[in-house]
């Protein structure tokens, strides 16, 4: 019985290899957001984010919208309802800001 135990446990260890870690850039753990107001209120449904890999789509509540992603360069589209007009944004440099002397 214990020999059964004890193989399991090896089992485990070798499976999950709880030891093993891999080294990640930093940045690509770090969060932000991109946030945003619409005016009026009522002119917009959905922000679309586009970057080079992935389009993620966030609803305009109250004429106010947010959306969590990675630092990165991304492109905001603003689909807006009749009569306003669509607005797009591109090259949007989401992350650490560098302010000049």
């Amino acid at each position: 019985m214990k020999k059964g135990i004890l193989a399991c446990v090896i089992a485990s260890l070798i499976l999950s290899n709880p030891f093993s870690f891999h080294l990640q850039e930093y940045s690509a753990y770090q969060q932000t957001s991109i946030t945003g107001k619409i005016s009026p209120e009522e002119a917009a449904e959905t922000a679309l984010i586009i970057d080079a890999k992935d389009t993620l789509r966030t609803p305009v509540v109250w004429g106010n919208f947010s959306q969590q992603v990675k630092p990165g360069t991304y492109k905001l589209i603003v689909s807006a309802k009749p009569p306003f007009k669509n607005v797009s944004l591109g090259n949007l440099n989401v992350g650490e800001l560098i302010l000049q002397k």
